[in-house]
């Protein structure tokens, strides 16, 4: 399989953290490492190109963006210099189809290992759960009172399909610290408030900085359209019952 890393800087991390936010459940994953990417506005250090990226839908293309410009799915790294770790924050339109998921996430490994990282997270969403919070799995009970004691919950069980438990697992396998956060929803569409509770856990694991006013201006913006959208489908409804009965002849 075709698979190509091309690095836009080399760089050397400092006990290197790698969070993987990719689509799935709500898109919260992603949301929440791309919105800390934009807030925090981290440079791209490099891009995995791969032909097990297909297009939403499943097919083999490419993206156009509002410049007519060309640009092949990719894997895109994020590098965030902190003051005694270094994080990167990998993020992608797509993920990989599912015949090429191992291979791919190996591939992930070996840079992120080469670059000096010892530690990864997947981070998603989840529909399993008692309600709204963060949820986790890791294959170390270690890891797991750490992440209890910050006040995190255990995933009550189930699976995690794609690279979101794959990454993770494939990482600890390794030696390396690896575990999965998952944010609550019962949202198909995208679910900013769950992404928002992604990004005060990061925010709190890894002492982030992150201003929350766009977030949340988006999750009252989504708020009022939902409210909006149920007002309309009320009157609908209000008007069905008040019309005339059909007549008959």
């Amino acid at each position: 399989m075709i698979i190509r890393l091309r690095e836009l800087e080399r760089i050397r991390l400092r006990r290197g953290v790698l969070i993987q936010g990719l689509p799935g459940i709500g898109l919260v994953g992603k949301m929440a490492v791309d919105y800390i990417i934009r807030e925090l506005k981290l440079p791209k250090v490099a891009e995995l190109y791969s032909e097990g990226f297909f297009l939403h839908g499943g097919n083999v293309g490419v993206l156009v963006d509002e410049r007519a410009v060309l640009k092949l799915p990719t894997y895109d790294f994020h590098l965030y210099r902190g003051g005694e770790r270094d994080l990167i924050f990998l993020t992608a339109p797509v993920q990989p189809v599912s015949w090429t998921q191992y291979e791919v996430a190996e591939h992930v490994l070996d840079y992120f290992q080469s670059a000096g990282g010892v530690e990864v997270v997947g981070v998603c969403g989840t529909t399993m759960g008692d309600g709204p919070g963060v949820y986790f799995a890791t294959a170390s009970a270690e890891v797991a009172d750490e992440l209890v004691k910050l006040g995190f919950k255990p995933s009550p069980g189930g699976v995690i399909t794609g690279a979101c438990g794959l990454l993770p697992a494939l990482a600890a396998l390794r030696g390396l610290k690896a575990y999965v956060l998952m944010g609550y929803t019962t949202r198909v569409e995208p679910d900013p408030a769950a992404a928002k509770l992604l990004v005060q856990a990061l925010c709190r694991l890894y002492g982030l900085k992150v201003d929350l006013k766009n977030l949340d201006l988006l999750i009252e913006e989504l708020k009022r359209r939902e409210a909006e959208m149920l007002k309309a489908l009320r009157e609908a409804a209000r008007e069905r019952r008040g019309e005339a009965p059909p007549f008959y002849v």
